[in-house]
């Protein structure tokens, strides 16, 4: 079976399913794999939570965060 294959057949469960496999690859992947920020990256994330921390009220509810999402989305 191919990769686009797989991807299809993962496409084609329920949203709850899809979640469940990117869960129990995510799970399986060696724990070094693909989380090592760049300098800017933490930089970026430092100065986000600094900003956070700094005025909570900045933040979106995760309602909020998937209206937005949705909404650039054209959905």
């Amino acid at each position: 079976m191919t990769i686009e294959q797989v991807l299809n057949y993962i496409s084609a469960l329920p949203p709850s399913d899809q979640l469940r496999v990117v869960q129990e690859i995510w799970d399986r992947l060696p724990k070094e794999v693909g989380t090592d920020l760049s300098s800017a990256q933490q930089a970026e994330l430092d100065c986000r939570w600094a900003d956070y921390k700094a005025d909570p009220s900045t933040a979106l509810t995760e309602d909020e965060f998937r209206e937005r999402i949705r909404n650039a989305r054209g959905r």
